[in-house]
């Protein structure tokens, strides 16, 4: 995949809410974010970065309600 391509997030099935997206590492987006693994949480406002706490390069759409952990 070539830089700037856009992509779609991965999805798992979760009970409550039918789906959570996952989005990897390396895609261009905004918004806060929640690592996979760890829970880290960043503020995106332009490629996701892997996890600074784990290295994971999954991450999850977070409810905005508290300071984030990190920015990137």
């Amino acid at each position: 995949m070539e830089p700037g391509e856009a992509t779609k997030p991965a999805r798992r099935a979760d009970h409550e809410l039918g789906f959570v997206e996952f989005w990897p590492a390396g895609v261009a987006t905004t918004g806060w974010f929640l690592c996979a693994a760890c829970g880290n949480t960043v503020i995106v406002r332009q490629v996701l970065p892997r996890c600074m706490m784990c290295g994971e390069r999954l991450w999850e759409r977070a409810q905005v309600n508290g300071t984030p952990a990190s920015s990137a």
